[in-house]
């Protein structure tokens, strides 16, 4: 009776430590993670010389090796897998979702093999081959259950961790199409600068910074000088091309990482330079002034030669305006762009940012 009542006490421990596999194991978890507390709980039921797990991989249904314990008997367990598919015992297995005790085909034949199936009430998630030295005449029932028991709770586990990656997966792809679609709707189709709707979001921001700390911040406003003549001479295509490449010859002259770069109308353009002082945002422009003047633009049938006019306003760090707004600042660099195109364009024209104005 003694014997009886600690083999039974043993049974209730065993169980009860299965009931907490669940718990033991941090979600979100890998299958790693899985697979080790599997390896540490199974131990307790039978003696293994060889464990190791195979997925069912999702796109081609197939199992695939994962792990082995050794990590050297990795070779062996796959072999032990072929022979099993080839004689008809592991589809079997599988099918009917039921843990079998079969000898071994690629390991020793004095040896066991037990089949786990990890299987969930929709689907089978793969298989845990155990390689005993013990005959099947000696593994218990009783052990089988509970290793039965066992493969059930992990295979809630994985289960529960597979379906967690494939939504994290998902998330991701949208979180990523999400930021795309964003990107497009500030971006101009046809220049890939930034649009004046996301130009009209970032400049308060800016200012409200650069007053905030006092800093100073540029703008320039610029326009491609008799542009409608292009159009009417070359034609639209051509006009594209010369936008496209307006802006392309600005951003290599830019800080990519500080300065911001618009379209703010049809051959008007905006330029905002944070940290900049408006002396250096003149001399700037006039770099980009010269260099768009000497640049030849080839399309596909004609070389064009364009200038730019650009009005630069801005207010320094040392003497910040206490109060500005981002249509006040716009007005002013297009009244100097303005005067720009009145004095012959191709030229820069600056002004500090006053607020009587």
């Amino acid at each position: 009776m003694s014997e009886r009542r600690t083999a039974l006490l043993e049974l209730i421990e065993k169980m009860e430590n299965l009931g907490q596999f669940q718990d033991r194991i941090d979600f979100p978890s890998s299958i790693n993670q899985i697979w080790q507390a599997f390896l540490s709980d199974v131990q307790n039921f039978i003696e293994i010389e060889v464990c190791a797990l195979f997925l069912v991989d999702e796109f081609t249904n197939e199992f695939v090796f994962r792990y082995s314990m050794p990590e050297d008997t990795a070779k062996l367990c796959k072999k032990e897998i072929e022979l099993q598919i080839e004689c008809g015992i592991f589809s079997w297995i599988v099918n009917r979702r039921q843990p079998a005790l079969i000898p071994a085909l690629a390991f020793e034949k004095t040896k066991s093999i037990v089949m786990l199936p990890l299987s969930t009430v929709k689907r089978t998630l793969g298989v845990v081959l155990i390689l005993t030295p013990i005959r099947e005449s000696f593994i218990t029932q009783e052990n089988m259950k509970l290793m039965t028991i066992l493969t059930k709770e992990c295979s809630l586990v994985m289960e529960n961790t597979l379906l967690y990656k494939r939504l994290r997966k998902k998330q991701r792809s949208l979180e990523k199409a999400n930021k795309e679609i964003k990107l497009l709707s500030r971006i101009d189709s046809l220049t890939g600068c930034y649009n004046r709707g996301y130009m009209n979001e970032v400049l308060p921001r800016e200012i409200t910074r650069a007053l905030r700390y006092k800093r100073p911040l540029a703008l320039a406003m610029c326009d491609i000088d008799h542009f409608k003549k292009v159009n009417d001479t070359y034609g639209h295509l051509s006009g594209d091309e010369v936008l496209k490449e307006f802006v392309r010859s600005i951003l290599e002259l830019i800080r990519a990482e500080t300065d911001w770069l618009a379209r703010y109308g049809g051959e008007e353009f905006l330029l905002m330079l944070p940290e900049t002082q408006l002396q250096n945002a003149f001399s700037l422009a006039e770099r980009l002034r010269k260099h768009l003047a000497r640049k030849v633009i080839k399309t596909e049938d004609d070389s064009i030669s364009i200038t730019a006019s650009f009005g630069v306003t801005g207010f320094n760090a040392s003497n910040p305006p206490h109060n500005v707004t981002p249509e006040a600042l716009i007005n002013m660099a297009d009244k100097y762009l303005y005067e720009a195109k009145k004095k012959g364009r191709n030229r820069v024209i600056s002004g500090r940012f006053s607020e009587s104005d």
